[in-house]
């Protein structure tokens, strides 16, 4: 019995003398393999969005390129006070406000022509030639009605003028929704995604991904629309470097008025390990430690270092006070009349504690400097002064000892200062600076003081002015 193979182009298989099938060898160019790509969104026929598919990379060495994204900015609203530090507010018979996690423009409902309230990061963010930049926001809208333009995203925009450069999302005065590329103020306009406008009151992820090439615009992670660079442009936007921008205007006086509710910001660089330090990441993000952060009753600085602070009467240390003053460095007037051998407390300083209102950030320190100078003749001495640093403590008195929910501080030692016997006013000590390798860590709820000890003679009289200054981060 016999079987007959046949192709399905109808010829049949052939064999050799001594029977055996005959098999066409292939080059080595066309021997099997698999192609790897990844599906970065399946796409969408009602927007024309086709499937987006990406072939992964390998490098000369065979090995698949991978990529790391590194953060740039991570901001939200808590609490009842814009952090200025990090954001720029500027409004005109719109007003704005902070409350329950949200910072919503138009808070006052203006329905009036004219009236705009717009929000923008101080800071700018760059765009590196083959690395994409992330800019997420989480937003809601109350209302959508004529009159009434609402932007967000990347871009240079001023008061209610049109954005001079950017990529980012407009509802227009005609209840329009756009993706916008604006190269230097020349504009790109997507088709109307009216069909993938959000409800009103309905919180969704906005994300812009910007690079060199092209713009793609995605809602809560479907893509709805992707615009490329002018073909004559050097890149899609004019700066390629962009605050993050959200405003609302009225074109003319509107029916309805109109809310934007932002709750989040995130911006990020992707595919690049740039192995940046940490506190720069922070720093970059708002999180100084010489400024309070997010949440803050009171913003501005954290030091004890106001304008055209005097050098002052000087005030006697202890070490279950801040008679000196509280703040994370400054300057701090003392009179050296405490008992020799004694703690007592230059300057102190509680990391405030977290809450609902308020995000619980821990403080870190990488370094501390400070410097003496007589500013009042001293009346006896010398001075030698051991300074520390105490920190850790939940309670502000040095003497504190752990017990339970109480804790004590911990302590480091920093070095050795002198003042000479009836020193003269203008006399500046040599100063004691330390760097931590391992950095002090103060958790919300917790104290950081810098502790000086006389171990010379105690003053009957006399100033010395203490600067003291503090390096690290908040997280």
């Amino acid at each position: 019995m016999s079987v007959i193979i046949r192709g399905g182009s109808g010829n049949l298989a052939e064999v050799s003398v001594d029977n055996n099938l005959s098999v066409n060898t292939p080059a080595a160019s066309e021997a099997g393999f698999v192609t790897l790509s990844a599906e970065s969104d399946p796409g969408n026929g009602a927007l024309a969005v086709a499937r987006k598919v990406v072939q992964l990379e390998a490098s000369d060495d065979y090995r698949l390129r991978t990529g790391a994204d590194q953060t740039f900015f991570n901001e939200y609203f808590p609490g009842t006070v814009l952090n200025l530090n990090v954001w720029s507010q500027v409004n005109s018979v719109m007003t704005s406000a902070v409350a329950s996690g949200f910072n919503t423009l138009n808070s006052a409902l203006s329905v009036a022509i004219s009236g705009y309230s717009n929000l923008r990061t101080w800071r700018h963010f760059p765009v590196y030639m083959s690395f994409p930049t992330y800019c997420e926001i989480d937003l809601q809208f109350t209302a959508i009605t004529n009159g009434n333009v609402m932007e967000w995203g990347l871009g240079l925009a001023a008061l209610a003028n049109a954005p001079t450069d950017g990529a980012f999302f407009r509802i227009t005065s005609t209840g329009e929704f756009r993706a916008v590329l604006s190269t230097a103020g020349s504009e790109q306009l997507s088709a109307d995604l009216v069909s993938v406008l959000p409800a009103v009151n309905v919180m969704k992820d906005y994300l812009i991904v910007l690079s060199e090439k092209s713009v793609e615009f995605w809602i809560s992670d479907s893509l709805v629309a992707v615009l490329d660079r002018a073909s004559s442009a050097a890149a899609t936007t004019g700066s390629m470097n962009l605050p993050v921008f959200i405003r609302t205007y009225n074109t003319a006086a509107t029916a309805l008025a109109n809310t934007i509710k932002i709750g989040y910001v995130n911006v990020s660089l992707g595919d690049m390990a740039t192995n940046r330090k940490w506190e720069h990441v922070m720093a970059g993000s708002g999180g100084m430690a010489y400024q309070q952060q997010t949440g803050a009753a009171a913003l501005g600085t954290t030091a004890l270092l106001t304008n055209s602070l005097a050098a002052g009467a000087g005030i006697a240390m202890t070490n279950t006070t801040a008679a000196l003053g509280t703040g994370l460095g400054g300057q701090f007037g003392a009179l050296p009349t405490l008992t020799a051998g004694t703690d007592g407390i230059v300057c102190s300083y509680l990391v405030p504690a977290g809450s609902a209102t308020f995000p619980g950030k821990s403080l870190y320190i990488t370094g501390v400097r400070v410097q003496g100078a007589v500013t009042t003749l001293l009346a006896g001495g010398p001075v030698l002064y051991a300074y520390s640093l105490a920190y850790g403590a939940n309670v502000l008195s040095l003497a504190t000892a752990d017990s339970g929910a109480v804790k004590g501080p911990r302590r480091i030692a920093l070095g050795y200062e002198t003042f000479v016997s009836a020193a003269a006013a203008g006399v500046i000590g040599t100063g004691v600076y330390m760097a931590f390798n391992s950095p002090i860590v103060i958790q919300p709820g917790e104290y950081i003081q810098l502790v000086a000890k006389n171990l010379g003679t105690v003053t009957t009289a006399g100033v010395i002015n203490f600067q003291v200054a503090f390096d690290g981060f908040m997280e």
